[in-house]
């Protein structure tokens, strides 16, 4: 399994988050507040518009809700470390050593154990 990068957010992402919800709710009436001022044939637009506006509210307070519980969690992970190349530092001595096993169980010859070794020690490491 592969390591996770984790990460510890700073106080004030916490700050903001509260602000996110208090302002979502507070914003939250003012759309169907336009929808109850409004008269003829605005009326369908407004409920539109309200539809909207509610929506945006409650998607901020859920959203600022959602990351404050992975706040309270502890750390936050936002990727993993993965062996792309699947070379590591440690993987070069591997491969020297599991060439050097090839070579004295005689499953390959002397020019290709210096080939591969030349090859392996070229490597980026």
């Amino acid at each position: 399994m592969a390591p996770k990068i984790l990460i510890k957010p700073p106080s004030p992402t916490r700050i903001m988050l509260w602000a996110q919800i208090i302002i979502g709710a507070v914003f939250l009436p003012f759309g169907v507040a336009l929808l109850l001022t409004a008269e003829g044939e605005a009326r369908p637009f407004a409920m539109i518009f309200c539809v909207i506006w509610v929506a945006g509210c409650l998607a901020i307070i859920a959203n600022a809700a959602k990351w404050l519980r992975l706040i309270k969690k502890g750390a936050i992970e936002v990727g993993e470390i993965s062996d792309v190349d699947g070379g590591t530092t440690d993987g070069f001595a591997v491969k020297l050593r599991n060439l050097e096993a090839l070579k004295q169980e005689g499953l390959i010859t002397e020019s290709e154990y210096q080939r591969k070794r030349a090859e392996i020690i070229q490597e980026k490491w």
